[in-house]
């Protein structure tokens, strides 16, 4: 075959390369556009879906929970923490605890997390060895790092600490998990405030009996403040994340169960930095994802 007078297509000028990155860009922005519209449409018209929707899930062992930021996410396992790229997934830094070394001898059983200001702050027990020993552990994540900086102890008094997390009024709020079908009721969310490094209790509250009913003979796992000022916990298991409320009294109030179908149990975090409203989560020891809540 004679292929001399054949016009090969010559390879894409940069200006053409960068058109089509400019119009890729276009794209994404209008996806993302569509999902806040989306979003806003459901909360406003009081609409409700047959479920809320996986946005990503990222394969990998963690068997705690996750935090996350604006550029990064956080796996957390009983005694290290990984820091992920939240586009990809990508491993970028491993903390774990050297239990041999004096300053983290006390590491037993990391639960959730959240991040502030650049610190990632995770609530930590002796659980079941010890389990109302309990303390809240600090790390600096900023500019690249993860960096364990601080212990704070807390008073042995209501259970195991499992999750903490900031209320958008600077306020901080903590859950003391008690294990048992029987004692389980006597679980605790607590208020804190916080400063030069002390968390000092203003208030506490039992859960309600619709959210104790559906823990069996577990307790709370996971809770973090939600976009629309509501509060929503996990059990250790299954898909369904309870939604609270403090209402005008004061009183801590059930108001519905929303089906996540990515995660199960286990800890929470609401990603602060999205302009949907996104709530991540973990399958245990098979994944973390990201989900769309749009059950609001």
């Amino acid at each position: 075959m004679d292929t001399s007078s054949r016009q090969f297509p010559k390879l894409l000028s940069s200006s053409v390369m960068d058109t089509y990155k400019q119009v890729a860009s276009v794209i994404v922005t209008m996806i993302v556009s569509f999902v806040v519209l989306v979003s806003d449409l459901y909360a406003k018209e009081n609409l409700t879906p047959t479920e809320n929707l996986t946005l990503k899930t990222f394969p990998m062992k963690v068997n705690q929970g996750v935090a996350v930021d604006a550029d990064f996410f956080y796996a957390i396992d009983n005694t290290q923490v990984v820091k992920c790229e939240k586009e990809t997934g990508k491993i970028l830094l491993k903390w774990e605890a050297d239990v041999k070394v004096e300053a983290y001898a006390h590491f037993k059983h990391l639960n959730s997390a959240t991040v502030i200001d650049g610190k990632l702050y995770a609530a930590h027990s002796r659980f079941p060895f010890d389990p109302d020993n309990c303390s809240v552990e600090i790390w600096d994540v900023t500019q690249g790092k993860l960096k364990h900086e601080r212990t704070i102890k807390l008073p042995k008094k209501y259970g195991s600490l499992t999750w903490i997390d900031q209320g958008a009024d600077g306020s901080w709020w903590m859950c003391f998990a008690v294990y048992g079908k029987d004692k389980n009721k006597a679980t605790k969310l607590v208020k804190y405030s916080y400063q030069d490094h002390i968390f000092t209790e203003l208030e506490s509250w039992n859960f309600p009996n619709e959210v104790v009913s559906q823990w069996a003979g577990f307790s709370c796992s996971g809770g973090s403040w939600g976009p629309d000022g509501l509060l929503y916990t996990t059990g250790h298991d299954g898909n369904l994340v309870h939604v609270l409320k403090l209402d005008k009294n004061n009183s801590l109030r059930f108001i519905r169960s929303e089906n996540v179908p990515s995660l199960y149990g286990q800890s929470i975090a609401w990603d602060r930095s999205a302009k949907a409203p996104t709530l991540w989560g973990i399958v245990k020891n098979k994944h973390v994802s990201s989900s769309l809540m749009l059950q609001r």
